[in-house]
């Protein structure tokens, strides 16, 4: 049995990206000899007695290892027990799997895979690109000056999860053997289609074209520009409506500006959290799924709505555009050209053959190429890679 250290700042049901990948790929990780455990930090509060607090969850496939936060710079939270703990039960960990780029627990793991010369292993997430925000800016150029300095001395494995990502990887100093192409993968045992409609009824869509957005309610997200490409669809459709599935990104307020501003309040439904096991009624019951994100390392809602045989249009960007057969499986745009798009949408909407059609073909790329088992294989074989190779 192969002993996997998952590194994360946070571990929370409503947090994407991360939880996400490690809940569903450990569980098939296990088929192939591979143990998980999940080392992760609090969140510190703000109000209150308490310095510190964890958002609780306990799940049967592995354990969860909570250490307090001490101090924290936006998702930076650094915690003086963690480290310790490693080097104390360094026998039980094989390899050091960070799911946090340029965070105080993949810097540890760093330290601990320097001291102890264990492998470490990177999953950046989206996280590479230095954004031009200079409040996320400078902290990720004083990571790269500090602690990148380790992880090129580690040579660590890194997995991109689009082919996109590759050439970005190599700028942080990675060489092309260890870069290893590895996509995400969707759950088909839960995420199929399935009868919608006790929810269309308890909506009151019974009779209404839907279009369907889930995702963290963000402005890297593009929600603001479904909302101005659902007011132009609106004009020739009336009975189209538009449901927001999400928690709130801190975009929230601004989202409920626009959908005033658009004269949208009786056509677009905020449905805050869904959990995943409740996605596929959702997904079920729309006509079309849109996701226009403005950065996007992968794409895992467009997975999830082909495999439940749905049609998507996303953004012409990393992973969307590797995802998506433009005009095959669904279609992808740059969400520039509103009119355009619109009248895409409108015309879609008055094709039901054309719908089902994209999400069949859809439904079948995922299979093939996008599901966890064919991922979780991809990474057993390379902790083994990695292990034997010592």
């Amino acid at each position: 049995m192969i002993n996997v250290a998952m590194l994360t700042p946070f571990f929370t049901g409503q947090l994407g990206g991360p939880y996400n990948v490690i809940m569903d790929l450990v569980p098939y990780l296990e088929n192939f000899g591979v143990a998980s455990k999940v080392f992760t930090t609090s969140s510190i509060k703000k109000y209150g007695r308490k310095y510190t607090e964890f958002y609780e969850r306990i799940f049967s496939h592995f354990e969860i290892l909570r250490f307090h936060s001490f101090i924290r710079f936006k998702e930076y939270r650094i915690s003086f027990e963690m480290l310790p703990y490693m080097v104390k039960h360094e026998k039980d960990i094989d390899i050091i799997h960070s799911h946090a780029l340029r965070s105080y627990q993949e810097d540890i793991g760093a330290i601990f895979c320097l001291a102890k010369k264990k492998p470490l292993v990177i999953s950046p997430h989206g996280g590479i690109a230095i954004n031009w925000d200079y409040r996320d800016k400078i902290p990720k150029m004083v990571s790269d000056k500090s602690f990148g300095i380790i992880k090129k001395h580690l040579k660590p494995h890194y997995i991109a999860v689009t082919k996109m990502e590759i050439p970005l990887i190599k700028k942080l100093g990675a060489d092309e053997e260890h870069i290893h192409f590895i996509p995400h993968g969707v759950n088909t045992e839960i995420f199929k289609l399935v009868d919608s409609n006790q929810l269309k009824s308890k909506l009151g869509l019974e009779t209404s074209k839907i279009i369907l957005y889930v995702g963290r309610i963000a402005k890297g997200k593009g929600v603001d520009i479904l909302i101005h490409v659902f007011s132009e669809v609106k004009k020739e459709h009336k009975d189209a409506k538009l449901v927001i599935v999400g928690n709130d990104g801190g975009y929230l307020s601004i989202v409920k500006v626009l959908i005033n501003k658009y004269n949208l309040t009786n056509d677009v439904i905020l449905m805050g959290f869904i959990s995943k096991n409740n996605l596929p009624q959702y997904y079920s019951m729309a006509d079309l799924v849109i996701y226009p994100s403005r950065q996007e390392i992968f794409g895992l809602v467009l997975c999830e709505a082909m495999a439940c045989r749905k049609p998507v249009i996303g953004s012409n960007i990393l992973g969307p555009s590797e995802i998506i057969i433009n005009g095959e499986t669904g279609f992808t745009s740059d969400f520039k050209n509103i009119p355009e798009l619109s009248n895409l949408i409108s015309s879609l909407l008055d094709d039901r053959k054309k719908l089902k059609e994209l999400g069949e073909k859809g439904y079948q790329r995922v299979k093939k190429y996008y599901t966890w088992r064919k991922c979780a294989i991809s990474h057993s074989n390379l902790y083994k890679m990695i292990l034997y190779s010592l």
